[in-house]
C-alpha cells in the first residue's frame, strides 16, 4: 500500500524494500518533478523512528553533488523522506544483472563518492550503513550515496569508509571475495587504486584520503587508432585488378546472341518481330488504394496506479495527422526497470490485413489481438513484434475477426534530457 503523504504528491510505482523502508517513484506536483519516497515501516518502534529522522535531518544539512538531496523528512505517526530521484539503479543492482562498472565511469564517481562521504563526516554526521545498496548510479548523472535513514549498523565513520570501499570493490569486481584485487579482472585499473581500497578496508584511510588517492589514480581510456598500411598488400591488390581486367577483355570477344534470354534486362518480344509501343494493350493502372478502418482506442497501463496514461490525447495516435501524437508518460529509469510496458487499446470494427505503425524510433512493441479485451497482458495472441525506426512501420497481420487490437511498448528510448518516453504518432489499420 502506498504510503499516506500530502496532495502535492502522487506516487506513481513501487520501487520496492529497504530492509524496515519502503521505496516509491512519486511526483512533486507542485514542482513538476519526480521524487523518490522512502517510508519507514508502521510497525517500527520508537527507538527505529527517532533514529530514521535523525539520519534524514543530518544527510539533510550537507550539500555535495554526490550525497543524494533531501527534501523533507516528516516525523508524524507517518514517518517517510522525500529525496532526490536520480533515475539510476543502485550498484546492488547492477550487480545482480552481471553489470560491474568500466573503469571510466568508475574513477571520478569512486573519488566523487569519497568526497560526499567526507562531507558528511566534516559536518559530524555518518551513514552508518554504506553498501551497494546505498549506491545510485546512471550513466547520465553522477553516482550518489543514498539510502539514509537506514538503521545504524556502524556508528564512526571509519566504518562508513570501511562500508564504501568494500562497495567499491565489489562494482569493479563483481565479487564479494575480499582477496580479489580489482587490477587482477580489470583491465587498465592502475594498481594504486588496489592499494587504496585495501587500506581503506583496513581502516587505515579516511573517506577525504581515499577521495585523494582515487582522484590521483592515472589513467589514460583506451583510443581506436587504424592499422597503418602494409606493403604486404601491393601483390594481393595488383592480383585482383589483372584478374578484373582480364574478365574485361575476355567479354568483350565474345559473341552474345540479342535474343538470348540470360540477358537483363529482357526485351519483350512481340509478334512479328515489332517492339510494343504506349498503344499497344491496355495501360496498366494503379491498384485499388487500401480502405483504412475506423477505430476507438483508449490508454492500456496494467502495471500504473491509475489503469490508464494520457488518456485524453490516445485519439492523436489515430486521428491521420502523423504531426500529432500520444506520448507515455516520462519515466526517470528504462521502462522494463519500472514496469512491464504500456500501450494502447483500439477497438477494431473489421478485419485489418495491415498495420502501420510511426512513432519514436527505438521503441520495442508487441502487437496482440482479442476477441474481447482481457484484465492481463499474458492473455492476448501476440501477431508481431519489432522495434520502430524513422520510418513507417508495416506489419502484415493474419485475418482476424473484429474485436480489439493491443499495441504493447516493452521498451522507449532515452531522450535528449536524460528521460524515457515515446511518441505514437499514428496507427493505421487497413484492410
Amino acid at each position: 500500500m502506498a504510503p499516506k503523504l500530502p496532495d502535492r504528491y502522487q506516487t506513481q510505482v513501487r520501487l520496492g524494500r529497504d530492509g524496515d523502508v519502503e521505496e516509491w517513484l512519486a511526483t512533486d506536483t507542485s514542482l513538476d518533478r519526480p521524487v523518490l519516497v522512502r517510508a519507514l515501516d508502521p510497525a517500527a518502534d520508537p527507538a527505529r523512528r527517532t533514529g530514521f529522522v535523525h539520519s534524514v535531518r543530518s544527510a539533510a544539512a550537507v550539500g555535495h553533488i554526490h550525497l543524494t538531496r533531501i527534501y523533507e523528512v516528516n516525523d508524524s505517526a507517518n514517518v517517510y523522506a522525500i529525496i532526490e530521484w536520480n533515475g539510476g539503479v543502485s550498484i546492488a543492482d547492477r550487480l545482480r544483472a552481471g553489470d560491474t562498472l568500466p573503469v571510466h565511469e568508475f574513477l571520478p564517481n569512486a573519488a566523487g563518492l569519497a568526497e560526499g562521504l567526507a562531507a558528511l563526516h566534516a559536518a559530524g554526521a555518518v551513514h552508518g550503513s554504506v553498501d551497494t545498496g546505498a549506491i545510485r548510479f546512471s550513466s547520465a548523472h553522477p553516482a550518489k550515496l543514498g539510502a539514509f535513514g537506514r538503521p545504524q549498523l556502524g556508528r564512526t565513520p571509519a566504518d562508513d569508509t570501511r562500508g564504501l570501499a568494500v562497495a567499491l570493490r565489489q562494482a569493479l569486481t563483481g565479487s564479494s571475495t575480499p582477496d580479489l584485487r580489482p587490477s587482477q579482472v580489470v583491465e587498465g585499473l592502475p594498481r594504486s587504486v588496489d592499494d587504496a581500497i585495501a587500506a581503506a578496508e583496513r581502516g587505515t584511510l579516511t573517506a577525504a584520503t581515499l577521495a585523494a588517492s582515487l582522484r590521483a589514480a592515472p589513467f589514460r581510456p583506451e583510443t581506436v587508432t587504424q592499422e597503418s598500411w602494409s606493403w604486404r598488400w601491393v601483390p594481393v591488390s595488383l592480383g585482383l585488378l589483372a584478374a578484373a581486367m582480364l574478365i574485361s577483355l575476355v567479354g568483350l570477344t565474345i559473341d552474345v546472341d540479342p535474343d538470348s534470354p540470360f540477358l537483363f534486362p529482357a526485351t519483350p518480344q512481340v509478334a512479328g518481330g515489332a517492339q510494343p509501343t504506349a498503344d499497344d494493350g491496355p495501360t496498366p493502372t494503379d491498384p485499388e488504394p487500401a480502405d483504412v478502418i475506423e477505430v476507438t482506442a483508449t490508454s492500456f497501463d496494467p502495471f500504473g496506479d491509475n489503469l490508464s496514461e494520457r488518456e485524453g490525447d490516445v485519439p492523436l495516435a489515430h486521428d491521420g495527422d502523423p504531426d500529432t501524437a500520444w506520448r507515455t508518460e516520462r519515466y526517470f529509469s528504462p521502462l522494463p526497470g519500472v514496469k512491464p510496458g504500456v500501450g494502447i487499446v483500439f477497438t477494431v470494427d473489421g478485419v485489418p490485413s495491415r498495420i502501420d505503425l510511426e512513432g519514436s524510433p527505438d521503441t520495442a512493441f508487441q502487437l496482440g489481438w482479442s476477441a474481447s479485451a482481457p484484465a492481463g497482458v499474458d492473455d492476448w495472441e501476440e501477431l508481431g513484434s519489432g522495434t520502430l525506426t524513422s520510418d513507417p512501420t508495416t506489419l502484415e497481420v493474419p485475418e482476424r475477426d473484429p474485436g480489439v487490437w493491443v499495441l504493447w511498448l516493452t521498451d522507449i528510448p532515452e531522450q535528449a534530457d536524460g528521460e524515457y518516453w515515446a511518441d505514437i504518432a499514428e496507427v493505421t489499420f487497413t484492410s
